[in-house]
Formats: structure tokens, C-alpha cells, sequence
């Protein structure tokens, strides 16, 4: 029989959040009666503000999983509890590269939320997020960077736009997630994750329980220990009420 996880870890878009960032009112309360009982946090590729603004939604009190695992941050007072950086020389790289083609560029510099590069100061850059026409444009972009660079995942928001999100070599969703357990001191085998997109796969891989969407990318249906309903029948409340609440 599968234990009672220790820590849960959310993917926000496509997982708990539809199009208009409304969760039911059941996702709702079954998140903020798993917090009740073990550490809850979200894991998501949006800045730190956005994940501060739904914890808060859904009365989390744990640290949070910010930027694809760049900015571990305390969803009660907004300050960052740890941040990794992107080497200034690899920012500048980047930039250069993807300014041209990249419809929009998004930048996260020592907390700020910025667009125009120019108004970079500090040079603190947590992560990069520029937007491509297309899942196949961006999917391209993502193999152009060395590894031991920059870590590059495709990655759709609700409304259906494809991004490039770039964040420190070895900066995932896997290293936030153990950076969560590590603050609340549980183990990454007692970590169990729900999750629809590839950017997941990082965390999928470490957590003892993985839970993908049925709507999921294949590439996380491949290494998921379950499939739960899709978004639109509550699917990630249904996995919740199943291994945590109903344990």
C-alpha cells in the first residue's frame, strides 16, 4: 500500500488553474484541506508575485515553488527565500539571441518583473521567459542552449501562448521541489507531485508519488506512478482526495 505523502507539491496551469485562473470550489477545498495536513506548496514556471497571489487563494502557508524552481518564496510575506541566478554573460547571451525572433521577452531581475533589458540594475536574473509563435518554435529554442548554460523547457500558459523559460543550469522544478523538502523537512521520496507539462518531468522523477493530468504531455505520462482526470473534472482534487484525505 502507497504511504500517506509527507509534502504536495501543485503545477498551477493546465493542473489546478483553467483559462480564466479560477479553481472550482472543489480543487479549492481539497488543496486547502491537504495543507491542513502536510506542507503544500506550488510549483509553477510563473513569477514568484503570481504564486504568492494563489497560495494565498488556497490558504498555503508553506514555501513556494516560483519560476520553474529559481525562487523558493514565503507566500505570506513575498519575500524570496532563496533565489538562483542565471550568469550575467549567459543573460546577455540570450538576450542577444532571442530578442529578435521572440515576440515578447519577460525577465525577473532580483525580484522585479521587467520587459525592456535595458532596465536591467542588479543583474540577479532568476529567469528568462520569451515568447514563441508556436509549441514547435519554442520546443526549437530549447534544444539551442548547452545544458551546463542554461536549463530550457517549452512551456504553455492559459491562454494557449508557447514560451522559452530559462533558468540557471540545474534549476528545475526537481531542484525546487527539494529545496521545498528541505525547508520543511521531509524527503523527496515522500514528496508527491500533480502535474501536466514537460517542465513537470524534472520533479516527476524525484518525488515518490507522481501524479499526471489525462491530459498531460506523453513525456509525463511515461514517468508519472498514476494518471488522474483531466482539468475540467476536477482531476488533481480527485488525486488529492485519494492519496491524501482518504488515506
Amino acid at each position: 500500500m502507497v504511504k500517506c505523502p509527507a509534502g504536495l507539491l501543485l503545477d498551477l496551469d493546465g493542473t489546478v488553474l483553467p483559462s480564466d485562473n479560477r479553481p472550482t470550489s472543489r480543487v479549492v477545498a481539497a488543496v486547502t484541506a491537504a495543507a491542513k495536513l502536510i506542507p503544500v506548496a506550488i510549483a509553477s514556471g510563473r513569477e514568484q508575485d503570481e504564486v504568492g497571489h494563489f497560495a494565498r487563494l488556497f490558504g498555503l502557508t508553506s514555501p513556494q515553488v516560483a519560476e520553474n524552481g529559481a525562487t523558493l518564496m514565503d507566500p505570506l510575506t513575498g519575500i524570496a527565500l532563496n533565489r538562483h541566478v542565471i550568469d550575467r554573460d549567459v543573460v546577455e547571451h540570450l538576450l542577444e539571441e532571442m530578442m529578435p525572433i521572440a515576440s515578447e521577452i519577460l525577465i525577473r531581475d532580483s525580484g522585479r518583473f521587467i520587459r525592456d533589458p535595458h532596465s536591467i540594475t542588479d543583474w540577479q536574473i532568476s529567469i528568462i521567459m520569451a515568447k514563441f509563435s508556436d509549441e514547435s518554435e519554442a520546443r526549437e529554442w530549447s534544444t539551442r542552449f548547452p545544458c551546463d548554460a542554461v536549463s530550457a523547457y517549452a512551456t504553455k500558459d492559459n491562454n494557449g501562448d508557447w514560451y522559452l523559460d530559462c533558468t540557471a543550469p540545474g534549476i528545475d522544478k526537481a531542484s525546487g521541489a527539494l529545496d521545498f523538502a528541505h525547508i520543511v523537512g521531509v524527503e523527496a521520496e515522500d514528496l508527491m507531485v500533480i502535474g501536466d507539462g514537460s517542465n513537470d518531468i524534472p520533479m516527476f522523477d524525484i518525488a515518490g508519488i507522481s501524479i499526471a493530468m489525462a491530459d498531460s504531455a506523453l513525456g509525463l505520462l511515461d514517468v508519472a506512478t498514476d494518471v488522474t482526470a483531466d482539468l475540467s473534472s476536477d482531476g488533481a482534487a480527485l488525486a488529492i482526495e485519494k492519496y491524501v484525505l482518504d488515506y
